[in-house]
C-alpha cells in the first residue's frame, strides 16, 4: 500500500521545502556540535508528521500567511527534543534507522542539545508575536515533561490501571498531535466548532499513534520500524498490550509475568515467553479492537469537512494507523 505520509508530504511539497530551510537555518550554529547533533535526528528518516498535520490543516483552513511554517518548525523541534531526550532516558541505541544520538555524541550533550532546540522553538515563536500561540505551546511543553516523567515512574509497574496508562500516553504523545491540528484554527481565527473539530480529531489521532506504536513494539516487524521489536519489554515500560495481557491471565501466569518485568536484565527468551501468554489473552486482536476506538473516532471528527478535498489525506492518515510499519 502507498505511504500516505509521503503522499502528503509530496503534495504539500512547497511548504515542506520551506520548513526544511527554516530548520536547516535554525540548527546551525556557531557551535558545531549543536548543528551536528541536532541535525543528525532532524535530517534522519523521520516522517515529519506533526508538521505536515499543521501544514495540512493550514491549507484545508485557506491560510495564506507564514505564521503555519513556524508553527510546524516549532512542533518539529519540540519533537526533536523530547526524541533526544526519551533516548538517554530509556538509553535507546537506534532511532529512526540510525545510531541514536546518545550513542554518538554521550547522554550530556544529548540532552543539552534537546534543551537547545525547546529554546529555539520558542525563539521562533516569539518571532510570531503571538501571546496565544505562545501560551499554548509553552502549556504543551509542561504536559510533554509530565507525561516522560509519568512514563518513567510507572516503569515495570504492572498495577498500572488503564486509565492511568492512556492518561500518559495523552500526555506524552496525543498532546503534541492535538496542537498540530488546533493551532491552524487559531492562526485562521475559525469559530469554536471548527476548533473544536481539529482539536478532537488531534487528540484521537494521537492516542491512535502511541497504541499503534505500542502495539507493534511486540508484533510488528524490526526491519520495517527501524527500531528494535521488544523496546518497550526490555527497558520495562508498561503499555496497552501488557495491561491487557496481565489483566486476562490466570494466577499463576500473572506471576510469570510479574517475574520476568521484574528482572534487572530482560532477555529475548523473556520476550519469546510474553509473546506466548500474550497468545494466550488474545492480546493482539484485543489490542486493535481498543487501537480502532480511537480511529473510527478520529474519523468521525472529520466528517463536517468532507467536502474538502484535503480531508482525504487525513482519512488516509488515520487508516495507517492500523498497518504502519514505523
Amino acid at each position: 500500500m502507498k505511504d500516505p505520509i509521503k503522499s502528503l508530504s509530496k503534495y504539500l511539497k512547497v511548504s515542506v521545502l520551506k520548513v526544511e530551510k527554516e530548520i536547516a537555518d535554525n540548527i546551525k550554529d556557531e557551535e558545531k556540535l549543536i548543528t551536528s547533533t541536532s541535525g543528525h535526528l532532524i535530517n534522519a528518516d523521520g516522517k515529519k508528521l506533526r508538521p505536515l498535520l499543521t501544514l495540512l490543516i493550514s491549507r484545508m483552513l485557506e491560510y495564506k500567511g507564514n505564521a503555519h511554517i513556524i508553527l510546524a518548525v516549532c512542533i518539529e523541534f519540540i519533537h526533536n527534543a523530547t526524541l533526544l531526550h526519551d533516548d538517554v532516558i530509556d538509553t535507546g541505541k537506534v532511532r529512526r534507522g540510525k545510531i541514536s544520538a546518545n550513542e554518538i555524541w554521550g547522554n550530556k550533550i544529548s540532552v543539552l542539545v534537546g534543551d537547545y532546540l525547546l529554546s529555539k522553538a520558542f525563539k521562533l515563536m516569539v518571532r510570531n508575536k503571538s501571546i496565544k500561540l505562545l501560551e499554548i505551546l509553552s502549556q504543551t511543553s509542561i504536559i510533554l515533561a509530565r507525561g516522560q516523567i509519568q512514563d518513567v515512574g510507572n516503569s515495570q509497574n504492572l498495577n498500572l490501571s488503564e486509565k492511568k496508562y492512556l492518561s500518559i500516553i495523552n500526555a506524552k504523545t496525543a498532546e503534541l498531535f492535538r496542537i498540530s491540528c488546533f493551532l491552524p484554527t487559531v492562526i485562521t481565527n475559525q469559530n469554536k466548532s471548527v476548533q473544536k473539530a481539529f482539536n478532537n480529531f488531534g487528540y484521537n489521532f494521537g492516542m491512535a499513534f502511541q497504541l499503534s506504536d505500542d502495539i507493534l513494539d511486540y508484533f510488528g516487524e524490526s526491519k520495517k520500524m527501524g527500531k528494535t521489536i521488544g523496546k518497550d519489554f526490555f527497558e520495562g515500560k508498561i503499555t496497552y498490550p501488557i495491561i491487557h495481557c496481565y489483566k486476562n491471565l490466570d494466577n499463576n501466569s500473572k506471576k510469570l509475568l510479574i517475574k520476568l518485568f521484574l528482572k534487572t536484565k530482560r532477555t529475548k527468551k523473556d520476550l519469546s515467553q510474553v509473546l506466548k501468554l500474550m497468545d494466550k489473552t488474545d492480546t493482539y486482536k484485543k489490542s486493535l479492537v481498543f487501537l480502532s476506538k480511537y480511529t473510527n473516532q478520529a474519523r468521525k471528527d472529520i466528517i463536517k469537512f468532507e467536502g474538502n478535498k484535503d480531508t482525504v489525506y487525513l482519512k488516509k492518515l488515520v487508516d495507517h494507523l492500523i498497518i504502519r510499519d514505523k
